[in-house]
């Protein structure tokens, strides 16, 4: 029997070079399933959304750098506080359920890329031996990282979807101080390492630095740097906060803001 239902279905499409190269098959060119281009999107829109997210999660939490009052009217904000004069917990749970979805979403179509297999794990071990490419290099990280934040993302997101009122000053101090600084710092760590990578590899992906990987690739490890540090110092803060509140022996409450802009 041949391997062809018919001539007109064995020629119904030839194939250009570029279809050549991508390994579109002669029999099937017309039929070949668009899934696995739209899971492709769906990675690369989600960890783009989730990568300016670290931004702004970076922004928003290092306010309290500038005192518990800065930090108090952001997530004032961030709550409708100036809708109705009152802290709407639903909004925060809508906020944080949101971003949760999207690392749900980009973690699931990731999969579709890990190895699975120890003859896969053994045939990237010994690729990246015979190259040893940059890139390869950082590719691994981010499976590492993604790994590590599998195991760490849910426990930090969880407490706040079910406890939208613990956000603040004092509860999140408090919160950071149990974590631990070695918890908390291996979570910073993975975090901004897989969140700049991916930028980067996207950034490549879609061409934006137009052939010069080089520099982008120096842009990344500068930009990693000053993220950590920036983190670093931002959970010293809290830790400090929230070791000095447990130590005092009085009841941890929700902290009442001096000034509040809303006002």
């Amino acid at each position: 029997m041949s391997m062809y239902s018919s001539d007109q279905e064995k020629y119904s499409n030839v194939p250009n070079s570029e279809e050549i190269i991508a390994g579109v098959e002669l029999r099937n060119a017309k039929r070949k399933s668009r899934w696995p281009a739209i899971c492709d999107v769906a990675q690369s829109v989600t960890g783009l959304l989730l990568g300016i997210f670290l931004f702004c999660h970076m922004a928003f939490t290092s306010s309290i750098q500038l005192g518990k009052d800065v930090f108090w009217n952001l997530v004032a904000f961030s709550g409708g506080y100036p809708i109705n004069g009152e802290e709407n917990a639903w909004m925060h749970v809508v906020l944080i359920g949101a971003i949760t979805l999207l690392v749900i979403i980009h973690a699931l179509m990731a999969l579709r890329r890990f190895p699975t297999s120890y003859r896969m794990f053994h045939n990237i071990k010994s690729q990246y031996q015979f190259i040893a490419h940059r890139d390869t290099t950082l590719w691994i990280v981010q499976i590492v990282t993604a790994v590590i934040l599998t195991g760490m993302v849910f426990p930090h997101v969880t407490p706040m979807l079910l406890d939208p009122h613990s956000i603040g000053p004092n509860l999140s101090s408090v919160h950071t101080y149990h974590n631990g600084l070695v918890w908390t710092f291996i979570f910073l760590c993975a975090t901004e390492l897989h969140g700049m990578i991916g930028l980067y590899r996207l950034a490549v992906k879609w061409d934006v630095c137009s052939g010069n990987r080089e520099a982008l690739r120096k842009v990344m490890y500068c930009v990693v740097v000053l993220m950590i540090a920036c983190g670093s110092m931002t959970m010293w803060t809290y830790y400090s906060n929230g070791k000095a509140l447990v130590e005092s022996g009085e009841p941890i409450v929700k902290y009442e803001p001096v000034n509040n802009w809303w006002k």
